[in-house]
């Protein structure tokens, strides 16, 4: 309202030289109301809030005025590759760190766990191989005899025991599944390239995962990594991919969401704190309608048998490459009223093509969109979207790390930063590229994509909005509140204690 009042003002120049109001007030009242009407603008904040927020401004304002002395070492300014080495540094990151962010809410669970600890920790079975593909590409693998292998079959543990260099051959495993590059400038002019390698990484620990005895280890560490980085509850991606053990035994879909609710159910049980993990089922966008079909049958079924567990549905893949959700929508006009759509949507540089995506995830009743990197292009959407108050889930270093922007400053989602839009930020697939949990994607929002004057509001209101838009029980929900302020109440406190680290 008072930015409106203020625009009024400026149209009315000769008014406001009338009543002689000072060039300097009135600069101050326009750029007041802007940072109020911006995301978190309008939070109150205690005393002790107030005090922290001093602290965090300061490291904050020191980080900015360094990166224009020196814009070469500026992290938020830099590919996350290149910047990591420095983000690790700073005092802002480690504040960030050290905050509660509540819900993780756009994460695709086989690139959720760090790299370096799946290579450490997964591949030292005596039953584990590797091979290359048809392709040439690197795949691992339990099951020989039902692989795609067209190479002869190396056992892990035996390379391991050989190498001259035991680290250095771990390193080359871990490059497999990690998109890390020295130079990722290299492949930012041939999308297809970085998409590709993106994509190989998931056919390369494919079997992997589907191995049972892995994907339980696997599944475990991804919860205690969404602890480490202080996450309370996550909504994550889900094939639901049959698996298979040593037994000949195959799991159906819904064995596997039993296993996975138990691994859930025992960790809630040994971490009191954290509310929960949630299923949204989730399918390639490139398939035929009688298979999609198929697909929300499985859905509805899955979702029957387990209604406060697989929550919702959604499509994954290169969108530009993927059908529209246009061609699917017979298939997606019977959704039971307790099953959601979390629908990618926007994530394109595209105008008036695969962006239309983000119109039929209107129509379709989403819940949520993921990405919506081209929603600032549509105000007929954004405009629809604000007040029907569907969150959009941005993820700041997946938009850079697979080619959409390279410095995130310039990032979209800066305009609906700015609009005070229902976003949250999410880190989709940290795993794949060192970003573990939403520290990193936490930080560059903050430095890189919100105003220079955002402070321990804005933070805080994306915490608050990962909790609101999240699909929770009436009890989960006020499970969720209450171990929030007491975690929030904790950081602050820390933040003022001379000893903080």
């Amino acid at each position: 309202m008072l930015l409106e009042l203020l625009c009024l003002w400026l149209l009315q120049l000769g008014q406001l030289r009338g009543a002689d109001l000072p060039y300097e007030t009135l600069r101050e009242r326009i750029m007041k109301a802007e940072q109020m009407a911006s995301l978190g603008g309008n939070l109150w904040l205690t005393a002790d809030e107030e005090k922290a927020n001093s602290i965090l401004m300061n490291a904050k304002r020191a980080e900015i005025a360094e990166g224009i002395k020196h814009p070469e070492k500026y992290a938020p300014a830099m590919h996350f590759f290149q910047g990591k080495q420095f983000v690790r540094q700073s005092e802002v990151f480690r504040i960030i760190q050290k905050m509660p962010k509540g819900a993780f809410l756009h994460g695709h669970n086989t690139a959720m766990v760090s790299s370096k600890w799946i290579v450490a920790n997964l591949t030292n079975t005596n039953n584990l191989y590797t091979c290359r593909d048809i392709n040439g590409l690197l795949i691992f693998t339990y099951d020989t005899a039902s692989s795609k292998c067209h190479s002869e079959e190396q056992n892990v543990c035996t390379e391991r025991i050989n190498a001259e260099d035991r680290h250095q051959y771990e390193r080359q495993l871990e490059r497999h599944i990690n998109m890390h590059s020295t130079r990722p400038e290299s492949l930012l002019p041939n999308r297809k390239k970085i998409w590709d390698r993106f994509e190989n990484i998931f056919t390369t620990v494919d079997r992997l995962y589907k191995y049972q005895p892995t994907y339980c280890a696997y599944h475990k560490r991804l919860l205690e990594e969404l602890c480490e980085d202080n996450i309370m509850y996550a909504e994550l991606r889900f094939s639901l991919s049959p698996l298979y053990d040593d037994n000949n035994r195959t799991y159906s879909s819904l064995d596997v969401a039993n296993q996975l609710e138990r691994i859930v159910e025992e960790f809630k049980a040994k971490h009191p704190d954290f509310v929960g993990l949630k299923v949204i089922y989730a399918k390639r966008n490139r398939a035929t309608e009688e298979k999609m079909a198929e697909n929300i049958r499985t859905f509805k079924q899955l979702h029957s048998a387990k209604p406060n567990f697989i929550i919702g549905f959604d499509m994954i893949g290169q969108e530009d490459t993927g059908d529209m959700l246009s061609k699917y929508v017979n298939e997606f006009s019977d959704l039971p009223s307790t099953a959601n759509y979390f629908f990618h949507a926007g994530e394109t540089n595209w105008y008036g093509r695969t962006d239309w995506n983000m119109m039929d995830a209107i129509l379709l009743n989403t819940k949520r969109i993921g990405h919506g990197f081209a929603l600032p292009k549509h105000p007929q959407l954004w405009s629809t979207i604000k007040k029907r108050n569907i969150a959009i889930e941005v993820n700041p270093l997946s938009n850079q790390v697979l080619g959409f922007i390279w410095d995130l400053r310039n990032h979209p989602a800066s305009f609906l930063i700015a609009e005070n839009f229902p976003i949250v930020i999410s880190a989709d697939d940290p795993g794949v590229w060192g970003a573990k949990g939403l520290s990193y994607d936490f930080y560059y929002a903050f430095m890189a994509m919100a105003p220079a004057e955002a402070d321990l509001r804005f933070l805080k209101q994306l915490a608050l909005n990962s909790i609101k838009y999240s699909v929770l029980t009436s009890l989960e929900r006020r499970k969720f509140n209450r171990v929030f302020q007491r975690k929030w109440q904790e950081f602050i406190a820390n933040i003022l204690n001379p000893k903080f680290k």
